[in-house]
């Protein structure tokens, strides 16, 4: 049990080339993030991406994004490092570290603080281009 893969697709594209694909999903209508775990922050690479879809309650066409896996693990890593490290409750001590990591997909008042700047703007490259895993 403990040797599950990372990823849920594995293909080949017409160049001979393996993709894995780790595929993330939430039912709501609009949502802003997608849950992940300390996991994600290490262990992409060249060949690995995750598709996060939102399927907006089947009441309009799913939006999705095809994020290289180095990318998930970057904003992750960095992130929670500020998360853990430099932000504090409001009793002023650090958050506990449980695990559990966010891929915000549109600014909010927390991830604004953890994200860089110009975060939805990076992000616009990666939805729905299916192009980048020829």
């Amino acid at each position: 049990m403990g040797r599950a893969e990372r990823y849920d697709i594995l293909t080949i594209n017409p160049k001979g080339k393996t993709i894995k694909i780790s595929v993330k999903s939430r039912f709501d209508l609009n949502i802003k993030r997608f849950p992940l775990s300390n996991k994600d922050e290490k262990g992409g690479s060249d060949d690995f991406y995750y598709a996060f879809v939102r399927l907006n309650e089947f009441k309009k066409e799913p939006d999705f994004w095809i994020v290289p896996s180095k990318v998930v693990n970057k904003i992750l890593f960095e992130s929670s490092n500020i998360y853990f490290n430099k932000k504090l409750r409001r009793d002023g001590k650090k958050y506990k570290d449980v695990g559990l990591r966010n891929f915000w997909l549109e600014m909010t008042k927390t991830s604004k603080e953890l994200y860089p700047e110009n975060w939805k703007i990076f992000l616009k490259k990666y939805y729905k281009n299916i192009r980048q895993l020829k």
